[in-house]
């Protein structure tokens, strides 16, 4: 990919509008000479579409100032010699050029590695990008991958299992009543069928009148009880502070395909905010600050395209909905399958089913308002940009690590927000948002940002990130930095690792 000069320009004001690095890019100042990061090279080679490395800018509190580097060929060769010499199989690396005024800028694109060839490692470990760091990947997903292979292979139809002890009367009669009603309207070969035989060429009920998969998580009754994992959870996440639960709002949703994406866009709207905002006869109306059509269609995408083989269904991976004080998150187990993010992303017509006989039934499915649970198409993630864009929000943000896929929706900021509906409290990054509490280990001498950041480390349940520690406590990496210094040296604080490494992590003693 050749980038330009007003590319790079978005993209750092992307970073800045986040506080940080992002799934696909790393920005390295490299000053001092190439930066040993063979565990980024390592991640980026295996993610679906690779990642870009950003050399000559700096970080720091979440500037992103371009200091250029000093000599690009040392970089690139430095670069090239660590993934051949630390990254099994290597992956290739593409070199380009910046100036910005007279400072130079290196990109550098990793190339992913062909689906049969990962993962990548580095010693016997294999990493994956996640939010903007590098995590060691976990026995399942390694698994997860092994399956991709196959399905390059062969077409493995999870979505046509048998449920084991399943039966017809675990289908919900009323939903399967209209879902042979749709069928016999839209297809007019199977009209002259019964009701059975209908069932069964769908793939709804397999040749021994045992429901499939599919057919139990489109039409079940109660889908949950042989697959728990097919429940989905919503919350809605807080900055974090003392006395201050992380969680408000959480509810597991369960029941069949229609009854979940009706109930979780109700319990989205619900928990949103509002705009008000003049219309042209010069009333005042009041709209969800995000558009509830592109949250639906992300939550129909989710529902109907996870994964639903052994090593995400079998572990209990369920899909979860985020609303964050910065974002509307959806994530679901298992990658994109048979089509790119760039193509699915783009203009042109892109489709693809993870779950082909899933996706069949919700064709022919409504929510109780009658709408659609996927037209089929394939323009849908489209319709999604177009209608975040005609509202002037930031471009939705598409995340496949080949074994998890996450859609983003950024919420508005600034006064278009009605103030009075947003009860859920935004901590700015120059704000101090938790005091000193007595109950808690503070240094000798705190800082302005000190009790929020031994806050979070209190009530999260492992080591952090310094830039999971910046998104808990809404502070800036500089903030988070400055803040832990006194602590480290006083040993309120541990830190794991070596300053400036993306898998160092920080815990209370």
């Amino acid at each position: 990919m050749e980038w330009t000069r007003s590319d790079l320009d978005d993209v750092l004001a992307q970073l800045r509008d986040r506080r940080g690095d992002s799934a696909l890019i790393e920005v390295k100042r490299a000053t001092g000479g190439v930066p040993k990061m063979p565990e980024t090279l390592c991640a980026f080679a295996n993610m679906p579409t690779g990642g870009t490395i950003i050399l000559g800018v700096d970080e720091g509190n979440g500037d992103f100032e371009v200091l250029g580097v000093a000599n690009v060929a040392q970089l690139e060769a430095g670069l090239a010699s660590m993934a051949r010499n630390s990254v099994e199989p290597c992956p290739h690396l593409e070199f380009q050029t910046l100036h910005v005024g007279t400072k130079a800028v290196v990109i550098v694109h990793v190339s992913p590695l062909p689906l049969m060839e990962r993962p990548a490692r580095v010693g016997k470990q294999a990493y994956l990008r996640q939010a903007d760091g590098d995590y060691p990947m976990e026995d399942y997903e390694e698994r997860m991958i092994g399956v991709a292979q196959l399905h390059a292979e062969e077409q493995v139809t999870y979505d046509l299992s048998p449920v084991i002890g399943g039966a017809p009367d675990d289908l919900d009669p009323n939903l399967t009543r209209e879902y042979i009603n749709a069928v016999r309207a839209h297809d007019r070969r199977l009209r002259d069928y019964d009701d059975q035989q209908i069932l069964r060429m769908t793939s709804v009920l397999n040749a021994s009148g045992e429901p499939t998969l599919a057919g139990l998580y489109a039409l079940g009754r109660y889908p949950q009880g042989k697959y728990p994992a097919l429940t989905v959870t919503a919350a809605v996440q807080l900055p974090g502070g003392e006395g201050q639960a992380r969680n408000r709002n959480l509810q597991d949703f369960t029941g069949p395909l229609p009854l979940l994406l009706a109930e979780l866009l109700d319990w989205v709207a619900a928990n949103l905010s509002t705009i008000r905002r003049y219309r042209p006869d010069g009333h005042m109306a009041e709209d969800p600050e995000l558009p509830l059509n592109a949250i639906r269609e992300l939550l129909a995408n989710a529902l109907v395209h996870r994964d639903l083989g052994p090593n995400t269904l079998g572990y209990g991976k369920q899909i979860q909905v985020r609303l964050t004080p910065r974002n509307l998150f959806i994530q679901s187990p298992g990658g994109l399958r048979g089509v790119s993010l760039k193509q699915l992303e783009s203009v042109e017509h892109a489709q693809a089913a993870v779950n082909q006989r899933l996706y069949q039934m919700a064709k022919r499915l409504t929510t109780a308002d009658g709408a659609s649970i996927i037209e089929g198409e394939g323009g849908g993630i489209r319709e999604v940009f177009r209608a975040v864009e005609a509202r002037g929000l930031p471009r939705p943000q598409l995340r496949d690590t080949g074994v998890q896929f996450t859609a983003f929706l950024w919420r508005p900021h600034g006064d278009t927000v009605d103030a009075a509906a947003v009860d859920t409290p935004v901590v700015a990054p120059s704000e101090s948002a938790h005091p000193v509490s007595s109950e808690l280990p503070h240094s000798s001498a705190p800082t302005r940002n000190e009790a929020t950041v031994v806050t979070v480390l209190s009530l999260k349940a492992r080591p952090l990130t310094i830039h999971e520690l910046s998104d808990a406590a809404e502070l800036s990496i500089g903030q988070v930095r400055y803040a832990l210094k006194k602590l480290i040296e006083e040993r309120i604080v541990t830190m794991e690792g070596k300053q400036g490494q993306r898998s160092t992590r920080y815990r209370l003693q």
